[in-house]
Order: structure tokens, then C-alpha cells, then sequence
């Protein structure tokens, strides 16, 4: 059972709430549990904040690609900007015993997700690839 699938959204905070019901349907229908949804949607849901935010800066108007993968083992989810590059080398954890706002997102996709990818390669902007494993294979239809 293999599945793909994309989608495009405007870099928008409203259209954060289209993407995580698109990626958690698709995820739901291929099988995986109610917890590795949750966890999807969450890790997809702070990536996407943080392509608006850092990437386009707040702005609107700019493109975010989604392409959604599924096979028998794992999920993949990319997650493509054209704004400012993230620099994961730069990235510095927060510090826990020290709670503040913010800077908490690159820290809970990296717990949520089995697999956590930055790509900068391009001419412009970043690639995001998300991949989560199944706990248990899909059923037989």
C-alpha cells in the first residue's frame, strides 16, 4: 500500500489547521494510531509556525508544499519553503530547567518525529523531511 500526496498552502497561521487535518486524515486512513497522528499533526504544526514565522518573517502570500508519503513501514512528510534558509548548525536547544516563550518547536518535532532532515541545498529557502514509523503494520484489506 503505497500513498503520496500534496498539498499547497499560503504562508498563513489560519491555513497551519488545513494542513494538520490534510496530513492527519491521510495518516489516519493509511493506518497509523491515534498517537502517531497526534504526533504528526504537532510536529507539522510547529514546522509550519516556524516556516511563517523565521522563513517568511510573518508575511503572507508565500508558498509552504507539503508532499506526503506512505508505505508499509513509515510516513514521510516534506515540508518546503522559498524564505530565509534555517541554519540547523546555529539551532540551540532550550534549556529546560529555564522555561521562557518560545523556542520550543525545533525541540518537539525532534521528539515527536523518528526522523528529523533539514535540507538548505537549494537556491532558496529549506526542506523539512518528517518521517515517523509505524508501531504496528497496517492491517490487510
Amino acid at each position: 500500500m503505497a500513498l503520496e500526496a500534496d498539498l499547497r498552502l499560503d504562508s498563513r497561521v489560519p491555513e497551519i489547521a488545513r494542513a494538520r487535518h490534510w496530513a492527519s486524515e491521510h495518516a489516519r486512513a493509511a493506518g497509523f494510531s491515534d498517537a502517531e497522528v497526534h504526533s504528526l499533526g504537532l510536529a507539522l504544526s510547529e514546522a509550519c509556525a516556524n516556516v511563517i514565522r523565521h522563513a517568511y518573517h510573518g508575511e503572507p502570500d508565500h508558498p509552504i508544499e507539503l508532499h506526503l508519503a506512505v508505505d508499509g513501514s513509515r510516513l514521510e512528510l516534506s515540508i518546503r519553503d522559498q524564505g530565509t534558509k534555517f541554519d540547523p548548525q546555529a539551532y540551540q536547544p532550550p534549556n529546560l530547567d529555564e522555561p521562557h516563550e518560545g523556542g520550543y518547536g525545533v525541540f518537539i518535532i525532534r521528539s515527536l518525529m523518528d526522523e528529523v532532515e533539514y535540507d538548505t541545498s537549494g537556491g532558496e529557502g529549506t526542506t523539512l523531511r518528517l518521517v515517523k514509523y509505524r508501531s504496528h503494520p497496517p492491517d490487510s484489506v
